[in-house]
Formats: structure tokens, sequence, C-alpha cells
């Protein structure tokens, strides 16, 4: 694998963040250094939700402490930096750029290596048992459009970019008719949602003409756990997620494949603390979510109870 350490190129893991001048609020701004600050935060997303992808042109914009860069910086001061009252700048070789290269570096010994295939088939076999698999559209507990391995999808353009079919003639679905099925199966929330017992995602199904299939049912959970994986490591750190137990990995798996990063990150402060703590008991009591089955709650709850 090629990794550019003197400039980041997109879409590869940067080793090394180098910059020769300022960025940021005040800064000198050049392009290419604002680039590689760009590419950096991007790296290291794991690092500072609730911060998405920032597109890597080179530019802050007329007034740099509105920009989304700028914003993601202070983030990363914050956080990773220690910083009270983050400034949004970065200095050549100042504490700030030291401490995105001591992120990056732990970054890249890890990204290379990814759970165990043993382990990521116990993985794939746990989320089917709890999230389904189910090749049409359905609505999830809390009314959200969902499809495949728990594919949940914000909005109908999220729908469109997933490939479709149509059930009878396995043909890919037009846009016009992904809108239309999302819209329908969404319209299905406002019957459902004061039933005492929320139907199972094969109720759906009458309501449905396309399906995914089962090659692009793996393809997108194996895409999530893919991209589970880095944020888990970025939340927790690259060595120390590595080094966890595999049942505390399958139970921090499970809770950010419910949940996702952000609340995860930011609603269970305690179970994070314990976590951190190597304290899996006390993370164990701490795990709880309330929108699910009881099953699925003691699945989890007992993998960081026996964990060794």
């Amino acid at each position: 694998m090629l990794i550019k350490t003197f400039r980041h190129l997109q879409g590869v893991t940067m080793a090394k963040l180098i910059i020769t001048q300022s960025v940021g609020v005040g800064g000198v701004n050049t392009p290419n250094d604002v680039k590689a600050v760009q590419g950096a935060l991007n790296n290291l997303l794991g690092l500072i939700p609730p911060t998405r992808k920032l597109v890597e042109d080179g530019r802050l914009g007329s007034r740099p402490e509105h920009s989304k860069t700028v914003a993601a910086i202070k983030i990363f001061q914050s956080k990773s930096v220690g910083m009270v009252r983050p400034d949004g700048k970065i200095d050549a070789n100042g504490r700030s750029h030291r401490k995105f290269n001591e992120k990056l570096s732990a970054h890249l010994a890890t990204a290379v290596l990814p759970i165990s295939g043993s382990l990521k088939v116990i993985l794939k076999k746990n989320l089917e048992k709890y999230e389904g698999r189910v090749p049409h559209m359905y609505l999830d507990t809390v009314g959200k459009v969902t499809v495949g391995v728990g594919h949940m999808m914000t909005d109908v353009q999220a729908a469109q970019k997933v490939p479709f079919v149509v059930s009878s003639t396995r043909v890919p679905a037009t846009a016009q008719q992904i809108e239309d099925e999302f819209n329908l199966i969404k319209a299905q929330w406002v019957r459902v949602q004061g039933a005492q017992k929320l139907p199972n995602a094969a109720y759906y199904k009458k309501f449905t003409k396309l399906e995914l299939l089962n090659t692009d049912i793996d393809v997108i959970r194996d895409s999530h756990i893919v991209n589970f994986e880095k944020e888990l490591k970025g939340l927790y750190g690259y060595s120390t997620f590595s080094a966890y137990p595999d049942d505390v990995k399958l139970a921090l798996f499970d809770m950010i494949f419910n949940l996702g990063l952000t609340r995860l990150s930011n609603k269970f402060v305690n179970f994070n603390t314990h976590i951190k703590a190597g304290d899996f008991k006390k993370a164990a009591l701490e795990s709880n979510r309330h929108q699910l089955s009881t099953d699925r709650n003691f699945y989890v709850r007992n993998l960081l109870s026996n964990a060794k």
C-alpha cells in the first residue's frame, strides 16, 4: 500500500501531516496546507464526532472562522489536544500539529489490521440474528425506513443510492420507483405507531415491489462493518480497541450498529467511561437500550459481563 507522507492523497491513509505554514483562523492558509489538514481530519473522523467528511478542496472561504474545516479543527483541539479554548489554528510544528501526527501514526498502525476473519463471521451471524436480513423496505422500531441488515435510509435520496431491483423481473429499479416505494412505506408509520406491538419487517412486504439481491445485502452489511470498526477505533483508541477481548468487540459493534457513533459517544457517557477504563462489568450495567428487545440487551450485557 502506498502512503503519501508529504501531501495527502484523497482516499489513502495518511502517515503524517506536513504543512509549511499555519492553517485556520488567522493562518496563512495556503491551498496545499489547507488541503493536507482537511485530509488529516478526514482520516481522524472517529475522534471528532459529529464531524462529517470534509471536502478536500484547499479552501476555507472568505471567513475561515465559519468554515467546516475550522469547526473540525476546534473539535480536534478540544477532544484530542485538551485545549479548553480551541483557537481553530494549526501552527506548523505547533502543539496541535504534533498531536495530529501522534494520532495519525496510531491510526496508521492499526488501519491495516482489521478484526479477524473468524470474529467477523460471528459478528455477521449475530448482527443478522438481531437486525434481521430483509430484502425489502420496512420500518424499524422508531419509524425509519430500513432494508437489508439494519441499513437505515434517512430520506429518498439515501434510498436511491441503494441498488434495488424490481422483484418480479430483477431489473434495476428507477429513481421514481424507489421514491414511490420509500414514501409508501414511510406513510405506514401513521398507521402502526400507536399499536401495542409494532409489526415485524415481514408485515411490510405486501406494500413492496422492490428488493435487494443477497449479494448487495452482503456488500452493504460488510461496508457498515468496515466503517464502524474505524469509528470504534477512533472512539476508544486504535491500539486499545484492537487489544479488547473479542466479546467486548462484539458488544461494541452491536452498540454502534444500533446507535450510530454520535449517540454511542454522546448518550452513553458512563458506558464509555467504563469501557475506556477496562471495567467491562460496570459497562455492562450501562449498556441497556430502551427501544430494543430484552433478548438483545441481554446479549450485549452478557458479552461484557463475561469478557476475559
